[in-house]
């Protein structure tokens, strides 16, 4: 049996208990032993684009490395779930393309690899560098929540424009429904700037390091 390579994308700043369940879901809908996260690369320190323009301090955002050692802190002692750093070693932008280039290169032709996005990832498709050979590399699995399947459509209809009609079947046939979790990265992020507990809505390891490091929060 081929070798099937999963592999989960995001900044995960930082990592969160919605993305730990979407990848569980994924997981057992199709059946698959193993799940990679993949931290992107995004410039360290640097205000994002959903922190409000005020005076003051920004707020401390972390590295690259301090992504990563959330993400380890977050699955430590889970079988499922296992990290790759392949973009945060290469140099941006870091595209999509390239991370399944790199895996084909290391597993070879016979590997199975597919790569899980959301489903307004999913309508961003159209934009990817090199789409159209990404979504043949590769198998693209869309965590769609609810009510997702009239949304999937919808979306389904507008990559016909770009994609050919073997592509969107397989697209179509490559969705997993997933629970609608309201957790979001930004909003812990805030959360924590503003003193509020985080608590229930990433790891406790997480909420322990980011603590520890004084993330998220205006210096003074």
């Amino acid at each position: 049996m081929a070798e099937r390579i999963v592999l989960f994308g995001g900044t995960f700043n930082p990592i969160h208990h919605g993305h730990l369940i979407v990848a569980r879901a994924v997981a057992e809908y199709f059946h698959f032993e193993r799940v990679i996260l993949v931290p992107a690369a995004v410039p360290p320190h640097k205000p994002l684009a959903d922190e409000p323009a005020q005076e003051g301090a920004t707020p401390v955002l972390p590295s690259a490395e301090q992504r990563l050692a959330m993400i380890r802190q977050a699955i430590a002692g889970e079988k499922l779930f296992d990290v790759t750093d392949t973009e945060l070693k290469r140099r941006p932008p870091s595209y999509t393309f390239d991370t399944l280039m790199a895996f084909r290169q290391e597993h070879g032709l016979e590997a199975q690899l597919y790569w899980v996005v959301g489903a307004d990832m999913l309508e961003d498709l159209p934009s990817w560098h090199r789409a159209e050979e990404v979504v043949d590399m590769a198998t693209i699995i869309t965590a769609a929540r609810p009510p997702w399947s009239e949304r999937l459509a919808e979306t389904l209809g507008k990559l016909r424009a770009r994609f050919s009609p073997e592509q969107v079947a397989r697209l179509a046939a490559a969705a997993a429904p997933t629970p609608l979790i309201d957790i979001s990265s930004t909003q812990i992020r805030h959360r924590v700037r503003e003193r509020k507990s985080i608590k229930f809505l990433t790891p406790e390891p997480v909420i322990n390091y980011i603590k520890k490091h004084g993330l998220y929060t205006r210096p003074g």
